[in-house]
């Protein structure tokens, strides 16, 4: 009896430990510059992050944080393999979007967002099911 109590303890501490370390959930960043203003009819015209993000799956979800407003957010790829339209889609605060991409592609992520302001305002989205790599 002590024998499979022992085996069932290390099996819960070796599934317990085995996602230590991992993290797939980011949060990014995506500064827009002091006097921003215009339409974003184009993907060129969004504000992107400097971090690029490449799937881990087949989907990824972003979420607004941090006072991030209603937006509209979309991905702009950097490295993909195969040449896909990604369209932009609504982003509301405590709603996440879901979004279909090309696992192992490599994307950065935009805002349509004015900055009618004299400073720069940066704003964050969280990203799951990604890596993250600095441009």
């Amino acid at each position: 009896m002590k024998r499979l109590v022992s085996i069932v303890l290390i099996l819960v501490c070796i599934f317990s430990l085995s996602g230590c370390g991992k993290n797939d959930t980011y949060k990014i960043s995506i500064t827009v510059p002091a006097g921003t203003a215009g339409e974003f009819t184009y993907i060129e015209d969004f504000i992107y992050s400097d971090e690029e993000i490449s799937p881990i799956g087949d989907t990824i979800t972003v979420s607004s944080v941090e006072g991030l407003p209603d937006t509209e957010v979309v991905l702009k790829p950097i490295e993909v393999k195969e040449e896909n339209a990604y369209e932009r889609t609504y982003l509301t605060p405590g709603m996440p979007v879901e979004m279909d991409v090309e696992k192992g592609a490599w994307f950065k992520i935009g805002i349509s967002m004015n900055n009618d302001t004299d400073e720069d305002i940066t704003f964050y989205v969280e990203v799951e099911g990604v890596e993250v790599r600095i441009e």
